[in-house]
């Protein structure tokens, strides 16, 4: 079955389902103005962050996807899983400026971060992540925050598109659009709990059109003090997504999906200058298509990720880590299971 006629005005569609998104970003775009016009200039201190890290990854395909696992970041960005694994060596460089002030609210905190990732052998791989962030303190014991994160047009791999029929090998890439909204409520001395909200969109090539989706995101994150040096955390995120393919049967091609995703972490002082960062993660990701035909028909992913990092203060300013991370998934689809290692050296200094 060709589906050529559909494609000609699939651009059209497109830009009519993205403007009947938008409403999900907008409400972020919105606070994130309200917070940044209530800061005061004229008490302003800024600040910067540069840093950079240098990784090993054995498989190139999945060193963006396992990177992002962390709540932080994005524990859903999509992945491709080749028949090859290729190794690299990844260097990413950030920049983040900082102004602190205080506002009619509180102490605020407004940041900008570039982050880069270069590929050494892997070019076509390379790609930014930009964030808009805001931190607004509304009392000694609550703070909220509000961020936008854009990483455009970065290419997942070579994957079989099925908009023409034909099953064709094509280039697919996504852009990714982000709001993130966090309330941190100190509960006394020992306790720390934040509530997590997240909306966005994923939009990918043409190629990949029907894949389009918008999620969201909710879940808790505790962490316990039991001392000066030592700090555990527990959080649980529960995703749903809805793609454009959902129930369309020319395509059958329906990326819809709910997802769980549990970690726990322990932070450690070991001396006055060394720490130890431990963190796990698992995340179940359930595919939600009916559709017969649809390789994600019944198809669930486990994965699992631990990682480790010491992080030396050679002194205020200055920070030197040393990491490593492994990452596995298993799926009920064997093709898209993997496993992928990491090592990093890197650094930071504020200025």
């Amino acid at each position: 079955m060709s589906c050529s006629t559909c494609d000609h005005s699939g651009s059209h569609k497109r830009a009519f389902m993205a403007r009947s998104r938008t409403p999900i970003l907008f409400f972020f775009v919105v606070i994130l103005a309200i917070l940044i016009s209530l800061s005061s200039p004229a008490v302003a201190e800024w600040s910067a962050i540069t840093g950079s890290h240098m990784t090993y990854t054995d498989d190139v395909f999945q060193f963006s996807a396992s990177r992002r696992q962390k709540f932080s970041e994005d524990p859903s960005q999509p992945t491709v899983v080749p028949v090859e694994k290729k190794s690299d060596i990844v260097w990413d460089p950030s920049l983040e400026l900082i102004r602190s002030s205080t506002s009619s609210l509180g102490p605020t905190e407004v940041s900008a971060k570039a982050h880069g990732f270069l590929y050494t052998s892997n070019p076509v791989f390379n790609h930014a992540d930009y964030r808009l962030q805001v931190k607004q303190g509304l009392s000694p014991d609550t703070a909220v925050l509000v961020r936008y994160r854009y990483v455009p047009n970065m290419f997942l791999g070579p994957n079989f598109e099925r908009r023409t029929g034909t099953r064709l090998i094509e280039d697919e890439r996504v852009t990714s659009h982000t709001g993130r909204m966090e309330v941190e409520q100190k509960l006394g001395s020992k306790w720390v709990l934040n509530l997590i909200g997240r909306g966005g969109l994923r939009l990918y090539n043409e190629a990949f059109a029907e894949r389009d989706t918008t999620f969201w995101t909710v879940g808790p994150h505790v962490s316990y003090a039991f001392s000066d040096r030592v700090t555990a955390s527990l959080g649980y995120l529960f995703e749903q997504g809805y793609a454009d393919g959902a129930g369309d049967t020319r395509f059958n091609d329906d990326v819809s999906y709910r997802q769980h995703i549990m970690s726990a972490g322990l932070d450690a002082g070991l001396t006055e200058q060394l720490s130890l960062h431990l963190l796990y993660l698992y995340r179940r990701k359930d595919f939600t298509s009916e559709l017969i035909g649809d390789t994600h028909l019944n198809r669930h992913d486990d994965t699992h990720q631990g990682a480790a990092e010491l992080r030396y203060r050679v002194s205020q300013a200055a920070m030197l880590t040393l990491g490593v991370q492994r990452t596995q998934r298993n799926s009920t689809n064997e093709t898209r299971s993997f496993q992928d290692t990491q090592v990093s050296i890197g650094g930071q200094y504020r200025f």
